[in-house]
């Protein structure tokens, strides 16, 4: 599962009181973040939360200052070390704002993040890539149907009968997603493993 947000990084801030009342100074962006990441969270064809232990992967990108010379510039973008190291934000407040926002979204509460991996690096692009990784993946690759044009009402029909058949069999669809190779195009699903179903 991956989500991209373009252009600065955003950092963490801490609530700021208006009287009594506590608010959060940067809630207007954090929705338009999230209705961002929802799109994306569709387009992969994600339908639920990952559930269990995440690892999570940011790759954070900084604007590389345009006060630095054409000749600094090449030098950091070409080399092996062109990580930041000036103080536009830490890492783990940097983290903090966007694990905030795909919580209820990409997994049930960002407390399922038992693994971090992040770096801070200068680009031409600013931005965050986040990858996250189910450490208890054990989702089932499975076919559910080929064809070579466009997707016609009944194959759309079976789509439906094997979604149920799956939800039938105790399996819970996490994915739906195409793959095309020389034969054609297909639809799979992935899907956790058989659950034993329990009398009520």
């Amino acid at each position: 599962m991956k989500f991209y947000h373009e252009g600065k990084p955003l950092v963490q801030q801490r609530h700021r009181m208006a009287g009594t009342i506590a608010y959060d100074p940067q809630a207007r962006v954090k929705k338009q973040i999230k209705a961002d990441f929802t799109k994306q969270f569709n387009d992969q064809g994600y339908l639920k939360p990952i559930e269990g232990a995440i690892m999570a992967i940011v790759d954070i990108s900084h604007q590389i200052p345009q006060s630095w010379s054409k000749k600094r510039q090449i030098s950091v973008l070409s080399g092996t070390s062109n990580y930041v190291t000036s103080k536009v934000g830490d890492v783990d407040n940097i983290c903090k704002i966007y694990f905030d926002i795909l919580n209820q979204l990409a997994y049930n509460d960002d407390s399922q993040i038992v693994a971090l991996f992040a770096k801070k690096t200068y680009s031409k692009k600013p931005g965050v890539n986040i990858t996250l990784l189910g450490v208890e993946d054990d989702m089932i690759k499975e076919h559910a149907l080929s064809y070579k044009d466009d997707l016609s009402e009944s194959n759309l029909d079976y789509l439906t009968k094997k979604a149920n058949l799956l939800g039938l069999s105790g399996r819970q669809i996490i994915r739906a997603y195409l793959e095309d190779d020389t034969e054609g195009k297909h639809v799979y699903f992935a899907v956790d493993g058989i659950k034993e179903k329990t009398n009520v």
